[in-house]
């Protein structure tokens, strides 16, 4: 994460957690519980603050966070108490695990306690970032970073590994680069970590639009297949014969096959390109569209940060485009790694 970026969370945090009065919400829940557990007290109902503040949790926009974002996010003890970690926690504690009113009262208050103990560690943060803060600056004005993170089966482990995602991020730079009329040289590597290999990319915004189209229809296709493969699952334990399973099985395959012609076809159509004399940029676009199906099927994530100088910029309808769509891509991740993990 860079320090922008931080200082945007910073400001993220203060306006959608502080200034949307959610500490406040769970006060208002807390105070009930804790007034319900008090000798000779009368019980009150404590519903409307429920509901009250599983709405503004439910509200949270956290699609608008980079994955970096919301780590740090959880680190601050901030994440674990909103959105649907939140609401699912609060229902947890005073509905499925039946806890005494006390016990409630308790843990809601320290779910207060260290999300109002992360606000003041990013306060202090955004204090002393105040005045110093310096936006990211690369060497061509509209220039969007995007952040590829190797995790999932698209992890690098040894220089096999290595090998074999360089060549495939070549051919989807190559690609999409050629169908801009640019070439796989001007996507350079800015910056990289340590962990989960990740690879810190600056590119044009027309590139990072294009490649953020394609990945949110990517994980469109995924949302399809792994529906399919839920009911295969489903019907393997009821041990059904192997021809339905078969037809599944290849179901899955049609899907993904399906897909990835769909989305190049209509990314063809949105770059204006001639299949009669742009043959070339159009078979290196389809090999640069079924690499970045593939490296998001396996578990790869990109992600886009866009510069505050670019989201402010006049021109503003392809960077619109390129944030609507980071959002878009990052609900739709969240909600398959929940899937997923309802799954396992």
């Amino acid at each position: 994460m860079n320090v922008s970026e931080l200082f945007s969370l910073t400001q993220w945090i203060n306006k959608e957690i502080e200034r949307a009065q959610i500490p406040q919400k769970y006060h208002n829940l807390q105070s009930v519980l804790q007034n319900n557990c008090q000798p000779n007290r009368n019980f009150q109902p404590f519903e409307t603050q429920k509901n009250d503040l599983i709405n503004f949790l439910n509200a949270v926009p956290l699609n608008q966070l980079t994955r970096d974002q919301i780590a740090l996010l959880e680190q601050l003890g901030i994440a674990q108490a909103i959105g649907e970690k939140g609401i699912a926690t609060i229902e947890d504690i005073l509905y499925k695990n039946v806890l005494d009113i006390a016990t409630a009262a308790q843990k809601i208050s320290q779910m207060l306690s260290n999300m109002q103990n992360g606000i003041s560690k990013s306060n202090q943060i955004k204090s002393g970032l105040t005045g110093v803060i310096k936006e990211e600056e690369y060497e061509v004005e509209d220039e969007i970073l995007m952040r590829v993170s190797f995790i999932g089966n698209a992890q690098m482990t040894n220089v096999t590994d290595f090998k074999k995602w360089g060549g495939i991020w070549y051919d989807i730079g190559r690609g999409i680069a050629m169908a801009h009329n640019s070439s796989p040289e001007n996507i350079k590597i800015v910056g990289a970590t340590k962990g989960s290999i990740v690879i810190e990319l600056a590119v044009i915004a027309s590139i990072a639009t294009t490649a953020s189209q394609i990945i949110l229809a990517a994980f469109k296709v995924a949302e399809k297949i792994i529906e399919i493969k839920q009911k295969l699952e489903e019907l393997k334990a009821l041990k059904i014969g192997n021809e339905i399973l078969e037809h599944l099985k290849a179901e899955i395959e049609k899907q993904k096959s399906e897909g990835i012609e769909e989305i190049t076809e209509s990314t063809i159509k949105e770059l204006k390109l001639d299949k009669n004399s742009e043959g070339d940029k159009i078979k290196a676009l389809d090999t640069s569209i079924k690499n970045l199906v593939n490296f998001t099927e396996n578990g790869g994530i990109v992600d886009f940060i866009v510069p505050e100088n670019v989201k402010n910029s006049q021109e503003g309808g392809e960077q619109n485009n390129l944030i609507s769509n980071s959002q878009q891509i990052r609900q739709l991740q969240n909600k398959l790694l929940l899937i997923e993990h309802k799954k396992s």
